[in-house]
């Protein structure tokens, strides 16, 4: 890390016991140990590493034997209560398999022709696990493009007052329509539902996901009448439950700068406001629209243009729960705002999906939040190993297992988890080593029941992928340092993995804590975040797959952002081999690659990176592009090296003028 800028960064307001302020980069580091010697690691490349019998970990050979023999026999004991259970056959039947397999290297290793034999059994395993992976990871895309199927219903008061915004939804449809098409490769479902006052014409349009239709029929559609102020809302929200909700994703976005008749609806006095002040003529009772409407699993979202309807909505919420205020105050801006919320429901669907997909047929271990943090004063210190990471010194070490070192501590966790992800809980807790005063610290445990999901191994992998990536954010904050005076630094948390000396099954990952408000930039899917879109973490995600020639990609950036720097934790990392960190089961390989440069948008900070258009549908050498061929460039395509510009890239991008970004650099 480089000292200049790290020391830099404080946010006043928070300063933690250790007199560090709170939420910097020096706050989410630990002290590291570098003096310690290594554990060995063996070499990736199988060719290269069994030269010989010595070249075999029998130890570990013989641990996987254990694990795998007292995993088949749990195994054996739940398909006795279950017998109908087709996983657990399936997985008896896998794990039989591992033990034999295992048992018949172990007698081969001690002849030459045997070693050859276990040579290609792990070769052919080894092939096997690559097929089984690219069926994983075909699933896994499958099933985010199914989730990013949207419905999108506009319920608009339709009155004369309304026009600007009437006319801002014909003209900008096709903004939305685009982005969403070029971010998730699936047009929206689009639908309108326009009311005016009592008695007056209903503007109904069910769901199409042609943008011809619907803007046509919008061209048609006219602001026009309104006898009195309040509206006839209830028989728009009426038509809503009508239409033909098919998707996933379902959002309503009500539109509107009045409120319904009756006067618990609204502040205004009298009769020249409301005619019907006693409320609906028709008798239809609230409570039933608005719980038809939520049966259906709609998101329901409002932009108020004034603050008439704000008890209208009040009420709304009373019966359905919450409902979103998008805030607009210019017609220009709608269908902006429209595609935010549109996005984000789409990601937490993807997110929400994916992790069931990794934890079906898995029990989740079972916990109860709690958020208060506990008296540290009344907990159990408990003696702990701990595993390190090595940072590496060069970008060819990351293609290697990185080295560890272990040395020992004491912590205190408290009792119950503050929050789950998708994948892990997070308790708050209290951690030492090497003496060290204690210091305030996240505790991640992964939150399967299952035995596979909670070795060791996985866990490490989690720590290996977050010392890649910052290895790699520093090497980029450097890049960055050498062309921007006023660059914004990128910096992963230390994290260390604890196990506890009398309860060895109990292993954490753990990292400094993080206060402020938690952000999520990109997935490891090709998501991006339209809210909080940041063209300098996109660009480190571009940066890391042209710096390690095509072979690794640092993607699902998230964490906090703080004055002038981002803070981040939890990476996933896309490599060209997709057995490596095959246990996280975040590596999406080339395919998720393809995800990422399919919607990303190459920023100023792209092309003062000198960072090259990626086609991703052939082979090529990045270490051997032309410097001439960047981002924004008008160069034509260079047939020997696949590189292409903005204009001619295979890849639909998204318009810039449709992003939003805070960050603004000067050049040195």
């Amino acid at each position: 890390m480089n000292r200049s800028y790290s020391t830099s960064l404080t946010t006043a307001s928070l300063i933690s016991d250790d007199g560090i302020p709170k939420d910097t980069v020096d706050s989410i580091r630990f002290i590291k140990r570098s003096h310690r010697t290594s554990a060995p690691t063996i070499d990736w490349d199988i060719e290269n590493t069994l030269v010989s019998p010595n070249d075999i970990d029998i130890d570990a050979l013989d641990a996987e034997f254990n694990r795998l023999s007292m995993d088949f026999k749990n195994k054996i004991i739940e398909l006795r209560k279950d017998p109908n259970n087709i996983s657990l056959h399936h997985t008896l039947t896998s794990t039989k398999e591992a033990l034999i397999r295992i048992q018949t290297w172990s007698s081969l290793l001690n002849t030459a022709d045997g070693l050859a034999v276990v040579k290609k059994n792990i070769a052919d395993q080894r092939s096997k696990e690559l097929i089984q992976r690219k069926y994983e990871i075909d699933e896994i895309l499958k099933v985010s493009k199914v989730q990013s199927a949207v419905d999108l219903c506009f319920l608009m008061d339709c009155t004369g007052s309304m026009r600007k915004y009437v006319d801002a939804t014909k003209t900008q449809i096709h903004q939305l329509t685009e982005t969403i098409l070029k971010l998730y490769s699936i047009k929206p479902h689009l639908a309108f539902v326009g009311y005016r006052d009592i008695n007056e014409s209903l503007e109904i349009l069910d769901f199409t996901n042609d943008e011809n239709i619907f803007r046509e029929y919008l061209h048609q559609v006219q602001a026009k009448g309104g006898d009195d102020t309040c509206e006839d809302v209830f028989s728009g929200l009426e038509s809503v439950a009508q239409l033909s909700w098919s998707n996933p994703n379902r959002l309503l976005v009500h539109i509107c700068d009045a409120p319904c008749h009756g006067q618990h609806y609204h502040e205004f006095q009298g009769t020249e406001n409301d005619t019907y002040l006693k409320g609906d003529p028709q008798n239809r009772e609230l409570s039933k629209l608005m719980l038809n409407i939520k049966r259906l699993g709609i998101t329901y979202s409002n932009i108020q243009l004034n603050e008439s309807t704000k008890k209208m909505f009040e009420e709304f919420s009373f019966i359905f729960g919450s409902i979103c205020e998008l805030h607009v105050s210019d017609p220009t801006c709608l269908i902006k705002r429209i595609i935010e919320k549109t996005s984000a429901l789409i990601e937490t669907s993807i997110k929400a999906t994916i992790s069931s997909y990794h934890n079906r047929n898995k029990s989740i271990k079972l916990y109860m939040l709690f958020s208060k943090e506990p008296n540290w004063n009344e907990l159990e210190i408990h003696d702990v190993n701990i595993t390190e990471i090595i940072s590496p010194h060069a970008i060819d070490d990351l293609f290697h297992p990185l080295l560890l070192s272990k040395t020992t501590g004491q912590i205190k966790i408290a009792p119950h988890p503050f929050a789950k992800g998708s994948l892990r809980f997070a308790f708050y807790g209290q951690y030492s080593s090497d003496n060290s005063p204690f210091v305030d610290v996240v505790f991640k445990e992964l939150a399967s029941t299952d035995t596979k999901a909670n070795t060791f191994i996985v866990y490490q992998e989690h720590l290996e992928i977050q010392a890649i990536a910052q290895f790699l954010a520093e090497q980029f904050n450097a890049e960055q340092q050498r062309i921007f005076r006023n660059f914004i630094p990128i910096a992963y948390a230390d994290a260390d993995l604890i196990q506890q000396q009398v309860d060895p099954s109990k292993i954490y990952q753990v990292e400094r804590r993080m206060h402020h408000e938690w952000h999520k930039w990109n997935n490891n899917s090709g998501g991006v975040s339209l809210n909080e879109y940041s063209t300098v973490l996109q660009a480190f995600s571009h940066w890391t797959y042209y710096k390690t020639s095509g072979r690794l990609m640092v993607v699902d950036l998230q964490g906090v952002k703080v004055d002038r720097a981002y803070l981040l934790t939890d990476p996933a990392l896309h490599c060209s081999d997709l057995l490596r960190f095959r246990e996280t089961r975040t590596n999406l390989g080339p395919k998720g690659m393809r995800q990422f440069f399919r919607t990303h948008v190459c920023s100023d900070v792209c092309t003062k990176l000198n960072l090259p258009i990626v086609n991703m549908e052939s082979n090529f050498n990045l270490s051997s592009r032309s410097d001439s061929l960047v981002c924004n460039a008008t160069t034509k395509t260079s047939d020997d090296l696949n590189l292409k510009t903005t204009e001619e890239n295979d890849f639909e991008t998204i318009n810039k003028n449709q992003l939003e970004t805070i960050e603004k650099f000067e050049l040195c």
